[in-house]
C-alpha cells in the first residue's frame, strides 16, 4: 500500500473517530440531560413535522426554504415519530466540532499527540460547546454552520491544481448552502468575515494559477449564495406569503425594536385603524394578537413607521450615537456576562496568537488578526447601533472568530519555530502556554457554565411536564379547538425526543404565526373565520388559560366586554397537571 492509500486511509479513519466522538457526546449528554427546545424552536418543529398544519410543510419561513424542504421530506417519509428537526440542529452544531477534531487529529503525527488532540478537543468542546446543545436555537446553528464553511475556506491552499482545488472547494460551498438555507440572518454575520478571508487570500494569491482559483472560489461562493436566494425566492413568491411577510416584518419592528406607539397619545390614530384600548392593552402587554382582525399588516405598518419617527426624533445626533455604539460594545465585549465563556477562549486565543506570532517572527499573522477584528468590529456596530444584540447572534461572532483563529494557528504553523536549518524546527513554548490557559479556562469557566446549563435543562423538563399533560388533556377532547393564550404558556420540548405527535387541536393566540398561511389554513379545517366570534358562536372552542399568582385574565374580559357588550367569560373546566400547574377552560357567552 503506497503512501497516498495509507493518508486516504488515515482520513477516513479520524473522520470517522471525529465524528464518533461528537455524536458520542450528544448521545451521553442526551440520556443525562436532554437537549430541550424551546419557543420559536418548538413552532418549527411543529411546522415541519406536520403536527400543526396536519402534513409535514417545506414552509417554515425563518428557516430557509432548502432546509425546510430537507427536514419535512424526511417526516413524509417516516412520519413525526424521528425527531428528524432535532437531528438537523445537531447536525448543524457539530460541523464545526467534527471538522475541527479532524484537523487536529491529522496534523498530528504519532499516535500520542493524536491523543492528546483527541483529548484537548473534547474538553473543549464540552467545557465551551454543550450550552449550544443544551438549549439549541435554530439561528445559532445556522451560524455554527456557517463558521464550519468559514474554516474550511481559511484553509483552502490556492497553489493547488484548479482540479483538486474545486474538488476541496464542494465541502466549503455545501456548508455555505446549509447555513444560508437554514437562516439567511445568520449567514449574514459571517458575511464580514468571508470578506476578510477573501481579502487575505487575493493579497496572497501572487502566481496567475493562484489567481484563478482564487476567482474560482468567489464565483461559486456568489453562485450557491444566489442558487439558494433563488429557491428562497420562488418558495414564497405567492401573494399570501408576500403578504404575510409585510405583516411580520411589521410585526418584528414593533414587538423587536420600536415598540407600540402610546395608545392615549395616539387614540385617533388607533381609532381610524379600528384598534380598541382592549385590544392594544391584549397585544402590546400580553402578546395576544389573533383575536382582533385590526391587527392586520396594514395597520401594523402604519403603526411601526409612526413608532420609527417618534424614535427618530428622541435620538441624539450620530457622533454622540456611535460614541455609545463603542461604550455599549466595549461593556458587553469586557463587562457583561452574557457571551461567558466563549469570549474568555477567543480573547485567550487573540492573545497568544499574537504572541505566538512575534516570537516565531511570522508576522504575517499579524495582517490576519487584524482582518478578523475589522470583520467582528462591523458586526458589532451594525447589531449596537440597531439595538439587537442577542445572545444567539452575538455567539455566532465569536464562533466566527474563535475558527479563524484556529484556522491561523494551522496555516502558519504557530506551534513550531523554525531554526537556522530549515528541516530544524522546535516547539514553540507560546503554543504549550496557550494549551495550558485553554484548559484552565475551561475548567474555571467552561464546565462552570456547562454544570448551570444542565441543571436548568433538568429543571425545564421538570416544569415542561404540566404541558406534555395538557396536551394529553387536549387530545381527549378532540372535537374541541382551543386558543393558546400567551401571557404564560411557556414550555420545552426533548430535542431528540422519539415520541410521536398528533396533529394539535389548538393554536397560540401570539407569537410570530398569526395570519400567517399555517393558521388561515387551519382556522379554515375547523370553520373559523374569526376567532373572538367563533369564540362566542361554536360550542366548541375555548381559550385555555394558564392560572398564576401575579397576573390575572382580565385583560380578555375587557376585551371581550369592549367588543362585544353584554358578554362575560365564564370557566367551563379546570386541569391540574402532576405538578401542581392549574389550567383553566374558559368559554366567552352573553349574558
Amino acid at each position: 500500500m503506497n503512501e497516498k492509500d495509507n493518508s486516504k486511509k488515515r482520513s477516513i479513519i479520524l473522520l470517522a473517530l471525529s465524528i464518533i466522538s461528537v455524536f458520542g457526546i450528544v448521545i451521553i449528554w442526551q440520556i443525562i440531560a436532554p437537549f430541550m427546545i424551546d419557543n420559536d424552536n418548538i413552532y418549527l418543529k411543529t411546522i415541519a413535522s406536520g403536527e400543526m398544519t396536519g402534513t409535514p410543510e417545506s414552509h417554515m419561513y425563518y428557516m430557509g426554504a432548502v432546509s425546510g424542504g430537507i427536514i419535512s421530506f424526511f417526516y413524509k417519509l417516516t412520519g413525526n415519530g424521528i425527531p428528524w428537526f432535532g437531528f438537523f440542529i445537531c447536525i448543524s452544531f457539530s460541523y464545526v466540532m467534527i471538522i475541527l477534531l479532524y484537523k487536529a487529529m491529522d496534523l498530528s503525527q504519532k499516535i500520542w499527540q493524536s491523543i492528546i488532540a483527541y483529548i484537548i478537543c473534547n474538553v473543549i468542546f464540552i467545557s465551551f460547546f454543550y450550552q449550544y446543545f443544551a438549549k439549541p436555537q435554530f439561528t445559532l446553528a445556522s451560524g455554527f454552520s456557517g463558521a464550519g464553511a468559514l474554516f474550511l475556506l481559511s484553509l483552502l491552499d490556492e497553489k493547488e491544481r484548479t482540479k483538486e482545488y474545486i474538488l476541496k472547494l464542494l465541502p466549503f460551498l455545501a456548508l455555505t448552502a446549509w447555513s444560508l438555507g437554514s437562516r439567511d440572518k445568520a449567514f449574514f454575520m459571517i458575511i464580514p468575515f468571508f470578506g476578510m478571508v477573501f481579502v487575505q487570500k487575493f493579497l496572497d494569491a501572487k502566481e496567475k494559477a493562484n489567481k484563478k482559483n482564487f476567482w474560482a472560489a468567489a464565483l461559486l461562493f456568489a453562485l450557491s449564495i444566489g442558487f439558494v436566494f433563488g429557491i428562497n425566492k420562488v418558495a414564497y413568491s405567492s401573494l399570501e406569503w408576500k403578504e404575510f411577510k409585510r405583516y411580520t416584518d411589521a410585526s418584528e419592528k414593533l414587538f423587536d425594536y420600536e415598540g407600540f406607539p402610546d395608545y392615549d397619545s395616539h387614540s385617533d390614530l388607533y381609532a381610524d385603524m379600528g384598534i380598541k384600548k382592549s385590544s392594544y392593552e391584549a397585544i402590546n402587554q400580553h402578546y395576544n394578537i389573533i383575536m382582533d382582525p385590526s391587527i392586520n399588516g396594514d395597520n401594523l405598518t402604519k403603526l411601526a413607521d409612526i413608532a420609527k419617527n417618534e424614535r427618530i426624533e428622541k435620538e441624539v445626533s450620530k457622533p454622540e450615537k456611535m460614541l455609545n455604539v463603542l461604550g455599549t460594545i466595549f461593556r458587553y465585549n469586557f463587562l457583561e456576562y452574557q457571551d461567558r465563556p466563549i469570549n474568555i477562549l477567543v480573547y485567550l486565543l487573540y492573545a497568544f496568537v499574537f504572541i505566538a506570532a512575534l516570537v516565531s517572527k511570522k508576522y504575517k499573522v499579524l495582517r490576519d488578526i487584524a482582518f478578523i477584528l475589522v470583520a467582528r468590529m462591523f458586526d458589532w456596530i451594525y447589531l449596537v447601533w440597531n439595538g439587537r444584540f442577542p445572545f444567539r447572534v452575538t455567539q455566532i461572532i465569536y464562533i466566527a472568530e474563535f475558527v479563524l483563529l484556529v484556522a491561523i494557528i494551522i496555516r502558519y504553523r504557530l506551534w513550531e519555530i523554525e531554526r537556522k536549518k530549515k528541516e530544524d524546527k522546535i516547539i514553540n513554548p507560546v503554543f504549550l502556554a496557550m494549551l495550558l490557559f485553554v484548559l484552565a479556562a475551561a475548567i474555571r469557566f467552561g464546565i462552570p457554565v456547562m454544570k448551570k446549563n444542565y441543571e436548568s435543562v433538568k429543571s425545564f423538563r421538570q416544569m415542561s411536564v404540566c404541558f406534555e399533560e395538557l396536551e394529553d388533556y387536549l387530545e381527549n377532547h378532540s372535537d374541541n379547538f382551543y386558543f393558546f393564550d400567551m401571557s404564560h404558556l411557556y414550555y420545552m420540548e426533548e430535542l431528540l425526543s422519539f415520541k410521536s405527535a398528533k396533529y394539535e387541536n389548538y393554536v397560540y393566540m401570539g407569537s410570530w404565526m398569526p395570519n400567517s398561511p399555517w393558521y388561515n389554513n387551519k382556522m379554515k379545517e375547523w370553520g373559523i373565520d374569526s376567532p373572538a366570534e367563533a369564540l362566542l358562536e361554536k360550542d366548541n372552542v375555548y381559550i385555555v388559560y394558564q392560572e398564576v399568582d401575579f397576573d390575572t385574565r382580565d385583560f380578555l374580559d375587557y376585551y371581550f366586554d369592549e367588543h362585544y357588550p353584554g358578554t362575560s367569560i365564564e370557566v367551563v373546566d379546570t386541569f391540574e397537571s402532576s405538578n401542581g400547574f392549574k389550567y383553566e377552560i374558559l368559554k366567552p357567552k352573553y349574558n
